[in-house]
């Protein structure tokens, strides 16, 4: 994927087609989601594998692309009851040393903080333990 390019299709085997987008945020540089269509509804637990195998794939490939260690990423997936917003999705960030990770892992305890206060849109499922 090219800097240029903001996003790349893949076709599963199930014939539906997951995007891999690139995200442009100040805060967490280098971060891809890799999502199902909506309009698919949820992956069954084959497209869900595939997508995971692809997406520690393809992000083997970007970080060896852009940073040059096939090694340097974290990929994330939050179930049903821990995302934000609807719609399967996982995310992808190039990481170049602990820095990087720390901060992710902080930017991420944020963002999870003002949900959980409802300051920030959350619109998953409450579970009650």
């Amino acid at each position: 994927m090219d800097s240029g390019i903001s996003h790349e299709d893949f076709r599963l085997t199930t014939g539906h087609t997951c995007r891999l987008l690139r995200i442009r945020r100040d805060l967490i540089p280098d971060y891809y989601l890799l999502i199902f269509p909506k309009a698919s509804g949820e992956p069954n637990p084959a497209e869900v594998t595939e997508m995971l195998s692809l997406g520690i794939s393809r992000a083997q490939q970007l970080a060896l692309e852009k940073v040059g260690d096939r090694g340097a990423f974290s990929v994330l997936y939050s179930g049903y009851s821990g995302r934000r917003e609807a719609g399967w999705h996982i995310h992808i960030v190039l990481l170049t040393g602990r820095w990087k990770k720390a901060w992710l892992y902080l930017v991420l305890a944020g963002k999870n903080m003002l949900q959980a206060l409802g300051v920030r849109k959350d619109d998953a499922p409450r579970v009650r333990v």
